[in-house]
């Protein structure tokens, strides 16, 4: 027969009430009360409800991230993504707090549904992964847990952010491409409406500005309707003029853009170069390697989740943005020239 708190406090001669505050080290409990309880406990080899301790401490010791499936695979599975989240798991584990994840579907998002783990704060935070719309933003911070964006931006500054210098890092790309002879430097990425492919595209013509250059719009494409595979790129090769470099949002569009220009007859690098963003572990392995921009996807995951924990254990702690710091990563699909 398991033993509950009831048989515990009976014994002790005590509320079930304090019971459980001298278990979860309650003040208001005397330390001789705290001792003698502890120790009826250990005898009658209690264990304590989690959920029990949740109603006592009003915490669930439960920390969400929300996701949202735009496309066919969700952004957990996404390789940047998921390193995120194993930052974020290593603090909480580090805290002893559980992580729950929920994926939303897209129309769940447009429809402005709450889901269910906000809506009965089941847990004690939340971390918004990926982009998120405003609207939709607003809703889950109506519904008062404390939250933290990471890779989307708060517009009117009301809700902690962690970002990459997403302009920064394409700024650096591509003057690279440019200081290596490369003058018709494509832009291929995915949806416009996303903050940190906005930002790396001004990265992008800023570079190309600063370097007395413009952008030519034939080569710059988004990926509006999240379309599969790299039809959508080939339009970069529909004109007569081909370019002689491709920056692309991240490591993926990148590797998606090799295989495009093998499959039209290109040879990267001799031919055209190829450059990612974000470092993901695939990129080193696929041929040609994939030059890219680096950031330390793991530690804005920790950073979120310590930033999370800060709101939620000091009430009077404000929101605050964090920028991630970029570095530029040579490899084989860069021809230096």
């Amino acid at each position: 027969m398991k033993i509950s708190i009831y048989d515990v406090a009976k014994k002790a001669g005590v509320s079930i009430s304090t019971a459980s505050k001298a278990l979860n080290d309650r003040k208001d409990v005397g330390e001789s009360t705290k001792e003698r309880i502890r120790s009826i406990a250990r005898e009658l080899n209690y264990e304590p409800s989690h959920f029990a301790r949740a109603l006592a401490m009003r915490k669930t010791d439960n920390i969400g991230v929300l996701t949202v499936r735009y496309f066919p695979a969700p952004v957990i599975t996404n390789p940047f993504y998921s390193k995120i989240i194993e930052g974020i798991e290593e603090c909480l584990i580090r805290e002893n707090l559980n992580l729950v994840t929920n994926i939303l579907r897209k129309e769940q998002v447009e429809g402005l549904e709450t889901p269910k783990m906000v809506k009965e704060k089941a847990v004690d935070g939340i971390i918004l992964l990926g982009h998120m719309p405003e609207g939709f933003v607003k809703e889950i911070i109506g519904r008062g847990l404390p939250a933290v964006m990471v890779d989307n931006k708060s517009f009117d500054g009301s809700v902690s952010t962690v970002m990459i210098d997403n302009e920064g890092g394409a700024y650096n790309a591509v003057t690279r491409l440019i200081n290596t002879g490369h003058k018709r430097i494509a832009y291929l990425s995915g949806p416009s409406s996303r903050e940190s492919f906005k930002k790396r595209r001004e990265g992008y013509s800023k570079a190309l500005s600063d370097k007395g250059l413009s952008p030519d719009g034939r080569f710059v494409v988004f990926n509006e309707t999240g379309e599969p595979g790299y039809s959508w790129m080939k339009k970069i090769l529909s004109h007569d003029e081909k370019p002689d470099a491709v920056f692309a949002c991240n490591d993926v569009t990148a590797i998606l853009a090799v295989n495009m220009l093998k499959e039209a007859g290109f040879r990267v690098p001799r031919d055209i170069s190829v450059v990612g963003f974000d470092n993901i572990d695939m990129g080193t392995h696929f041929i040609p390697a994939i030059a890219t921009v680096d950031v330390n996807k793991e530690m804005m995951g920790v950073k979120s989740a310590e930033k999370l924990l800060e709101l939620i254990n000091n009430k009077n702690a404000g929101p605050g943005e964090m920028i991630f710091p970029t570095r530029f990563i040579s490899r084989d699909s860069l021809k230096e020239r």
